[in-house]
């Protein structure tokens, strides 16, 4: 049994980080991202295999979400970055589903993690998050509770964020 960890290690660690990236499709922007869009990725995208998931995302995501109940599918990744991989990527758990925005060096090493959108269930109330990418770069995010299937704007729950991802991959949150 050990031999084999050892053996599954040692081939995780050699996985190529190109194998990774060319499951993400390269799109223009901009783009907005909703829950028709997790519909449509969903679809058009098979989820990650876990080996790359693992080797890749580790960093950013607690021992919690690598599991078996938990997908994460490539939605796209972001043209002409320097250094650096900005990919998005759906990840599907029981109660939450959410879009994020990771970037990778080129060589595979973890940069920045940011939730940019999705839907979360948290008893009665759900919280949804839809986000509009530019071409600068920059994320604008609308967020809003409800307890139901729709979401009232005026609602004082309702609350918006500026996000911007900066030319040497990291993620910034303005205020």
């Amino acid at each position: 049994m050990i031999f084999c960890t050892f053996a599954s290690m040692r081939k995780r660690s050699s996985i190529p980080v190109k194998s990774l990236i060319n499951r993400f499709p390269e799109i223009d922007l901009p783009v907005t991202l909703t829950e028709d869009s997790e519909r449509e990725f969903s679809k058009r995208h098979h989820p990650l295999p876990m080996p790359l998931v693992e080797k890749f995302f580790s960093d950013f995501f607690p021992p919690s979400h690598l599991d078996e109940y938990t997908e994460f599918v490539p939605c796209f990744k972001f043209k002409d970055t320097k250094g650096f991989y900005a990919l998005v990527v759906w990840v599907a758990e029981l109660t939450k589903k959410q879009f994020y925005l990771l970037t990778i060096s080129n060589t595979g090493q973890p940069l920045h993690s940011k939730i940019i959108g999705g839907t979360v269930l948290a008893g009665n109330k759900i919280l949804r998050t839809a986000a509009r990418i530019d071409e600068d770069w920059i994320i604008y995010s609308v967020s809003g509770v409800s307890e139901g299937e729709l979401v009232d704007l005026n609602n004082k729950e309702t609350f918006s964020t500026i996000i911007e991802l900066m030319p040497n991959g990291s993620i910034v949150q303005n205020q």
